[in-house]
């Protein structure tokens, strides 16, 4: 496997484990079973890109690296912090919808910045920025809602 096609996984991989663990702190704080709902369908659509990245590595005798340590600790006690101040369902809301755009963001980026070899791979990521496209306009309605 090229190492730009490696790196381009990687990147999609560790966003979608960000996604993944943003979203299961976020639930054991969200009292909205409209917005829980949204989330899991959310997390589930992650955790499929993240198995895909998986699997292509493997395939291609690789392994994707996770984030690390350090970047996860960071993540949780910034979402903590933020639910510490206000665990309004608007904020969880209004915290998805930044991390979602986050998200986004990160995925343009990758893209323009990496240039992968393998089509399937640059499809991917297609696939991965329109789903967290789709989830940025379906929090955007949530918000009126709670």
């Amino acid at each position: 496997m090229e190492k730009q096609d490696l790196d381009l996984l990687n990147r999609i991989y560790q966003d979608a484990q960000v996604g993944m663990q943003s979203i299961d702190k976020v639930l054991k704080k969200s009292t909205n079973e409209n917005l829980n709902k949204l989330l899991r369908k959310q997390f589930e659509e992650y955790s499929k890109f993240a198995d895909r990245c998986d699997t292509i590595a493997i395939d291609g005798n690789e392994e994707v690296k996770d984030n690390s340590m350090f970047k996860k600790i960071k993540q949780t006690a910034m979402i903590y912090f933020s639910l510490w101040s206000d665990k309004s369902n608007q904020h969880i809301v209004e915290m998805m919808i930044t991390g979602t755009v986050m998200g986004i963001i990160d995925c343009i980026k990758a893209k323009k910045d990496i240039k992968a070899k393998d089509e399937n791979i640059n499809q991917l990521v297609v696939e991965f920025l329109k789903m967290q496209e789709d989830f940025y306009e379906k929090l955007k309605k949530q918000l009126s809602k709670v």
